[in-house]
């Protein structure tokens, strides 16, 4: 199925929140502000987070800061040019994420063409695909402990959905995989380094970022003479087969900006910009897919307003400086070291 994996798109564009995604911003909000810090004295005060709107383990390299270990190199690649900046997909090329209520109707999932559906949860009445020929959507079932990711989703009726690709991942484990295991090219979980609703207005993007380049600024043929490197267990094709030969990017790769970077050199306006930078800088972006434009974040529909607040300029800043981490693996990861970030809260109790 990797192999049918269409190139991504370069494209957004404004529309309004609906009431579910309003709500679901003001949640989110509150959970990350309950985060970030302690509540009370005592054990049981420590800040806690729920998966859904902060998902996989403390010790996932989605979750793990970049450390003092961390080797740096500047990008090369015939076709990826740090000056052209980069834009952020939210309302089309992007990853709608809903999740369910204990009052939401029950919907059945299936693989297209199978009769089996192979999940049956809880789905709100508002989830729809993105609009574009991916068609991905994801949904997070009532017990906040899965998540059903789906590309080239289809809503045939108000209890049953038909998708291509049918994934259910653990919102809990590392959001990584040995092989193809989600709705991106690179084969982990989608959720992985989506920019979440509530994440830009608060300033703090505590996880690292999801990116994509054009296939052809990939190099296929990897240091182990794969078309990937980890975290990523697949490519494009299935063998990055539109890749091209040259240059340190490969699907997997880290980058990210050095601490050499003085981010009060860059003119960054407060909230949004200034999250996206020390995101960067601390936790760096991962390419997990390919796409028609230089380079792209991904954030769920309702990131919309806070992403276009993150001005062109900016980006082009940012861009030009990223550089690729070459001792990112899973025995360093983020380089190692003592790291820029704390580690990830562990779940509430219910989880």
């Amino acid at each position: 199925l990797a192999a049918d994996l269409p190139r991504r798109a370069l494209l957004h564009r404004t529309a309004a929140l609906t009431r579910r995604r309003a709500l679901l911003a003001a949640s989110g909000a509150a959970l990350l502000a309950g985060c970030a810090g302690l509540a009370g004295p005592g054990a049981d005060a420590m800040p806690t987070r729920d998966p859904a709107l902060w998902p996989f383990s403390p010790d996932s390299p989605w979750n793990t800061a970049l450390g003092d270990g961390a080797r740096f190199a500047p990008i090369r690649s015939p076709h990826m040019d740090p000056t052209q900046g980069a834009g952020i997909n939210t309302r089309q090329w992007s990853h709608p994420v809903h999740i369910a209520s204990a009052d939401d109707p029950t919907v059945s999932i299936y693989r297209r063409g199978e009769r089996t559906p192979v999940r049956v949860q809880r789905v709100p009445v508002d989830a729809r695909p993105d609009p574009m020929s991916d068609g991905a959507l994801h949904l997070i079932d009532a017990a906040r402990r899965h998540v059903v990711e789906l590309w080239q989703a289809e809503r045939v009726g108000p209890d049953r959905i038909v998708a291509a690709a049918v994934v259910v991942n653990n919102l809990t484990d590392a959001g990584v995989y040995p092989g193809w295991h989600g709705a991106r090219a690179y084969g982990g979980s989608a959720l992985a380094g989506l920019i979440r609703t509530g994440e830009l207005e608060r300033g703090r993007l505590p996880h690292v970022l999801a990116v994509a380049v054009r296939p052809q600024a990939l190099n296929r043929l990897g240091p182990d003479g794969r078309a990937w490197v980890w975290p990523a267990s697949a490519a494009d094709g299935g063998d990055g087969r539109r890749y091209g030969t040259e240059g340190n990017l490969h699907m997997g790769s880290l980058l990210a900006l050095p601490p050499s970077v003085d981010l009060r050199t860059l003119d960054l306006q407060p909230g949004p910009e200034t999250a996206l930078a020390h995101a960067l800088q601390d936790f760096g972006a991962c390419i997990t897919d390919s796409a028609a434009g230089n380079l792209v974040f991904y954030g769920e529909p309702a990131v919309h307003p806070a992403a276009q607040a993150i001005r062109p300029a900016t980006l082009r800043a940012l861009v030009a400086q990223l550089q690729v981490v070459t001792n990112h693996t899973p025995h360093s990861v983020g380089g190692g070291g003592v790291r820029r970030a704390p580690t990830a809260p562990a779940f509430q109790r219910s989880f």
